[in-house]
């Protein structure tokens, strides 16, 4: 059997793998092939993320993305109030690290409207498996994201193929998180 014969059949397997698939349904593979972008709609991330996050107390849950900051909004029943209580916050990227022991990006979270209640943003974030929240600071550990999980399990002859990919950018705009990733020699 060829080396050509050999990666037929390695691609073959990743077509049968039912998370690889749903990966590159998401997203355009072709960008991410060519210009090594990748983008990430906002519908996706609501369907994904937020509907999940909802229960007796958490009643609404929205995430929308904007030229450079995003915004999570909603409304929080408690027991002892008799309304459900609205918040609005904005974030912005402040960094990000992608190793081979770390892949997390930081975001810079904005004022909470109408009240800066710290109670309210630890359980907006709590919510969230993946996030966590340090000060001002949230860190959203992609390790962690269910499905970027499987991905960077998956291993080749004992290797992970992410040891060897960086994520070099993030960016937010109208609508969807985008990103640019590089290889690391």
């Amino acid at each position: 059997m060829g080396i050509i014969d050999r990666i037929k059949g390695r691609i073959q397997d990743r077509l049968n793998d039912p998370a690889f698939m749903g990966l590159v349904q998401e997203q355009s593979l072709k960008d991410l092939l060519t210009r090594r972008e990748f983008r990430i709609t906002e519908e996706y991330l609501q369907r994904e993320f937020m509907k999940k996050a909802l229960d007796d107390e958490l009643v609404e849950f929205n995430l929308t993305v904007g030229d450079g900051y995003g915004e999570l909004s909603g409304r929080l029943k408690k027991r002892l109030v008799p309304f459900a209580i609205p918040f609005s916050v904005s974030f912005t990227i402040e960094g990000l690290e992608f190793s081979a022991a770390r892949k997390c990006v930081f975001l810079k979270l904005g004022p909470v409207a109408p009240l800066d209640l710290e109670w309210l943003t630890r359980k907006v974030v709590e919510r969230i498996p993946f996030m966590s929240l340090s000060g001002e600071m949230l860190v959203c550990d992609l390790n962690r994201v269910p499905r970027l999980a499987e991905l960077f399990a998956q291993r080749v002859k004992g290797i992970s193929i992410w040891d060897y990919i960086t994520l070099k950018e993030l960016w937010l705009k109208r609508g969807e998180i985008g990103g640019r990733v590089g290889v690391v020699l």
